[in-house]
């Protein structure tokens, strides 16, 4: 599965699709300049480089807790799921300029403890899990094998974690199908 990279331009409508939790930490980085969250267009109207605000909004608020928890749940799980997709879609910006940010504001964390590692490793992309280790093997950081072969990863959702499927919500255990199925489309409902 490839994440699709995204420009400067785009990442704060990347960020708010793929992590809308960070919304609470947007809205206080937007009201210091007097602006609602659904003005910010470009993270250039709240900071000074998209790794300080990721960093205000995402990275210490969220991402690194849960980094570093013993354990954590399958929502906590989904969460990181996606912000790995987040980092690798700034690791295949097309223009290369948020690479960087990507190193500085998320790779280097990892470098923190052993445990980050593993948990890094469990989630990273092939673009994210190629870059963390040339990283690693440029500080001659010892590279456990089990870090080179990524985990198999289950197919993406039909839906962005943001909007309810009513059907899947009440009754999991029904189809959805991304498509109707011949003689069944009313069985079937499409959740987006």
């Amino acid at each position: 599965m490839d994440m699709q990279g995204f420009t400067s331009g785009e990442l704060v409508a990347q960020l708010m699709r793929l992590l809308p939790e960070v919304e609470p930490y947007f809205e206080k980085a937007a009201e210091r300049h007097d602006l609602r969250v659904s003005q910010v267009i470009h993270w250039e109207q709240v900071n000074t480089h998209p790794g300080t605000l990721l960093s205000e909004v995402l990275v210490y608020p969220l991402f690194k807790p849960l980094m570093k928890s013993p354990e954590i749940d399958a929502e906590a799980e989904d969460f990181l799921a996606r912000c790995f997709e987040f980092i690798e879609g700034l690791e295949e910006d097309p223009d290369g300029w948020l690479v960087d940010t990507a190193h500085f504001t998320f790779l280097e964390f990892f470098l923190e403890s052993r445990e980050v590692l593993d948990r890094a490793f469990r989630f990273a992309w092939p673009k994210t899990r190629a870059a963390t280790l040339s990283m690693l093997r440029g500080w001659n950081v010892p590279v456990d094998p089990s870090w080179e072969d990524p985990p198999r990863r289950p197919p993406a959702p039909l839906r962005s974690p943001r909007t309810p499927c009513p059907l899947r919500d009440a009754a999991p255990w029904l189809p959805v199908a991304s498509a109707p199925v011949a003689g069944h489309a009313a069985t079937l409902v499409k959740c987006r």
